[in-house]
């Protein structure tokens, strides 16, 4: 069976895990439930790792062979500019063939459903039934190459979106650490009248990433070289996107400011511009922060389970009813998304975003301010990894059965399993203490134990205090 994750199929390029013959399989299997589903053609897009370019021409044939219409994108691109795709051409699915930031030697397949959302599980259990299954194609379907304009108007439509936030253009320092982001963030950010200066040596697509010292934007070594450029330049603010461009970070003054911060930092951008009543969306594991910003103003705020796609779904499906609107939606993991072009996380919008954000405000400063309003609320990643992802699944399994009653010094006051809700199932479990809320979930991409941590204090040595013992005290579980 091949198991969809978080971030759709993802496995190392060797015989037996992510190869030519699993991209047929899946590809087929996506043809046949397309065939059942009544959908016809399909878009297929690929970042810049070794064999995206031939694993998506592989795709492509045989979709074509299955009797489905096919476009194809002649160059690696961002991965949210194929859910654009999707929704702006018709068609009844998407396909990118990416890794997103995990490791070169990675690749990955990722389905989208004709509302250009990421397939959610209901879809995913239904392709992955289908694996290995016969069925007849009379002919074969056109394959034919995405139109240009498509390109050309996912930009103007970021543009339209952003530039009314855009105080004064400005200085930044930008690398798509030689991903997909290089022909599209620098392009929008000069529309937007910013002056882009960007890393030369990490502009260039290289399979094998030589140039990067990580491809995460949550990480402190994606931004070696932006800091260096920055100081070269005195630059102040420094962004970085993954090689599928779908996540940003952002550096300031040499520090880098995480995904939650940065997700405070564009609600206060955005909160004040628009109608009581208007949503902002976030996963359960991302900061709790934004809920008093947004109860201060009448705003409301929507959780969903761990993984964008859950975000992009709830967006359309409530896209259906009377009066909803949403101005924000975003993840702790650096992805962010505003608007209707897309239904995934979007790295170009997010760089757009973040780059008006530097335009109108001093992020450091302002950060500080809505501390001191809001609480110093605190929050840490830690990944705990296996030698398999059946080995992490275990070990989350363990403290589903048997949850642990204090957590270091600290009593566990609840415990909630996620598995159980009635409103978003979904594989988390939450201890509860008295200063903080620990959620445990086997990572979808990786061999890993996910353990997010968020604390809140009245002072910010008050929050590092209760986030270090908590630390502390998570790594002797």
């Amino acid at each position: 069976m091949i198991v969809f994750g978080t971030g759709g199929v993802r496995g190392i390029m060797r015989k037996g895990e992510f190869d030519e013959e699993l991209v047929i399989n899946v590809s087929r299997a996506v043809s046949l439930w397309m065939h059942e589903e009544g959908l016809n053609g399909v878009v297929i897009a690929y970042d810049t790792r070794r064999n995206s370019n031939y694993f998506a021409k592989i795709a492509a044939q045989t979709f074509s062979d299955c009797g489905i219409e096919t476009y194809i994108f002649d160059a690696p691109v961002p991965t949210p500019l194929l859910s654009f795709a999707v929704r702006e051409l018709g068609v009844g699915a998407g396909v990118v063939i990416t890794a997103s930031h995990n490791p070169a030697e990675y690749n990955g397949y990722k389905v989208y459903t004709n509302d250009g959302v990421q397939a959610v599980p209901k879809h995913t259990e239904k392709i992955s039934s289908l694996l290995g299954k016969p069925f007849g194609v009379k002919r074969k379907a056109p394959m034919n190459n995405v139109p240009k304009e498509i390109e050309e108007r996912y930009v103007e439509g970021i543009v339209g979106l952003v530039k009314d936030y855009v105080k004064s253009g400005g200085k930044i320092v930008y690398s798509p650490l030689q991903g997909t982001g290089a022909r599209f963030v620098p392009m929008v950010l000069r529309e937007l009248g910013f002056d882009v200066i960007v890393v030369g040596e990490q502009m260039e697509f290289d399979p094998d990433f030589s140039k990067v010292s990580s491809l995460n934007p949550e990480d402190e070594k994606a931004f070696d070289r932006v800091k260096a450029v920055c100081n070269e330049r005195n630059v102040r603010f420094g962004i970085a996107t993954d090689p599928d461009c779908d996540r940003v970070g952002l550096i300031v003054d040499g520090k880098r400011l995480t995904g939650n911060q940065v997700g405070v930092l564009l609600t206060e951008m955005l909160r004040r511009r628009v109608k009581p009543g208007s949503c902002l969306i976030k996963t359960i594991v991302t900061t709790d922060m934004v809920k008093p910003m947004c109860e201060e103003l009448n705003l409301k705020v929507m959780e969903t389970p761990t993984g964008f796609k859950y975000i992009g779904h709830l967006i359309e499906t409530c896209s259906k009813q009377e009066n909803f609107s949403y101005f924000l939606a975003f993840e702790e993991s650096c992805g962010y998304l505003m608007g209707n072009l897309v239904r995934d996380k979007d790295g170009v919008l997010g760089s757009a975003l973040v780059a008006a954000l530097c335009s109108e405000y001093d992020p450091i400063e302002l950060l500080r301010d809505l501390y001191e309003a809001y609480g110093y609320h605190f929050e840490e990643l830690i990944s705990i990894p296996f030698e398999s992802a059946q080995a992490a699944r275990r070990r989350y399994e363990a403290f589903r059965t048997s949850p642990p009653g204090k957590v270091g010094d600290h009593p566990v006051e609840r415990v909630y399993d996620y598995e159980n809700d009635p409103e978003i199932p979904n594989e988390t479990l939450l201890l509860e203490l008295e200063s903080a809320r620990i959620y445990i979930r086997p990572s979808g991409t990786e061999p890993k134990l996910k353990i997010y941590v968020k604390v809140v204090g009245s002072t910010e040595k008050e929050a590092s205090s209760i986030l270090e013992s908590v630390r502390r005290a998570v790594m002797n579980l």
